[in-house]
């Protein structure tokens, strides 16, 4: 994703950099509004239907940059890249909203955050890259936070611990295909054949067990939708306001804000095991987030696309 030249201009009397802190803050704030609502729906209509219903009613809001430029937006000569990517997107969408049907939220969370962890072995399985062993070391230390969490031998193992687990390794997978695109593709391109194959992937995997949801169910998914959308286009906005290496640590603000929405929905409190290992993940995925922008300064801008 490319964005516009920084300057210090200031808006309405702040510099930059603190509105890109505040639209990241608030973008955080609604994908974790996003998440938390998931379990309601998923309550009454299963998790698949939830997901697909996410990217459904997204459909309509396509419409302006498909008639901008009389569809100008669709073409494109990577339609088999676009559909890996959007496969992709359905997969990680779908494990995570399972997890989050199945687990606390906050907990489907923190293990969710281990996306960053996978990026070092996929760098080496895929792009044979040589990873230091600083970044390997960090990368232990974050999978040790997983231990933390899940306590294997000390608690009865639960399956679904696994799921959030997996989508993270899918969004790391997603990461690649959409560098890739981004060489070619605009933004624009991008996001619309995301959200169209991804509705109907989702839609065809929900399928078999489709059932009509109920009207509170309806506007929850219309709200759940509404709220993933605002979240991409706030964090987006974040990233062209300031610097990724100062927009990018706020993600990690999603987990406070999903237990504040864990605990007025559904009166749950993360554990200690949970809050020690989601400090232990996130601060080795932070370290890893540092050491990358650092050492490749120049990749920093094809960052900050979310899954939600």
């Amino acid at each position: 994703m490319n964005y516009p030249p920084q300057t210090d201009r200031s808006i309405l009397g702040l510099p930059r950099q603190v509105w890109g802190g505040i639209s990241m803050v608030a973008g955080v704030a609604c994908l974790a509004g996003n998440h938390s609502i998931v379990r309601i729906v998923a309550d009454e209509v299963g998790a698949f239907e939830t997901s697909a219903l996410r990217f459904i009613w997204a459909l309509p809001l396509m419409l302006p940059w498909i008639l901008k430029g009389k569809g100008e937006v669709l073409r494109t000569k990577r339609h088999g890249l676009h559909f890996v990517s959007a496969l992709l997107t359905a997969m990680t969408t779908a494990l995570l909203f399972l997890g989050l049907a199945h687990l606390p939220v906050a907990l489907a969370t923190t293990l969710n955050f281990t996306a960053p962890l996978f990026t070092t072995i996929m760098a080496v399985v895929l792009l044979k890259e040589r990873v230091e062993l600083a970044r390997w070391a960090a990368t232990v230390v974050g999978f040790m936070g997983v231990l933390v969490v899940l306590r294997p031998g000390f608690v009865v193992f639960d399956p679904a611990t696994l799921l959030p687990i997996a989508s993270a390794a899918g969004v790391t997978l997603w990461y690649f295909t959409l560098k890739r695109l981004g060489r070619t593709e605009s933004t624009a391109t991008i996001t619309v054949y995301q959200t169209v194959w991804v509705s109907l992937l989702l839609f065809l995997l929900a399928l078999p067990n489709w059932q009509t949801p109920s009207f509170t169910a309806l506007w929850l998914s219309i709200s759940m939708a509404a709220m993933g959308t605002a979240a991409i286009f706030l964090m987006a906005r974040a990233f062209e306001l300031a610097d990724a290496s100062l927009i990018a640590p706020f993600d990690y603000a999603r987990l406070p804000f999903v237990a504040l929405f864990g605990y007025l929905l559904f009166d749950q409190i993360p554990d200690r095991y949970t809050v020690l290992g989601a400090a232990i993940i996130i601060g080795s995925a932070f370290y890893i987030a540092r050491r990358e922008i650092r050492t490749k300064p120049s990749m920093v801008d094809s960052d900050g696309s979310k899954t939600g």
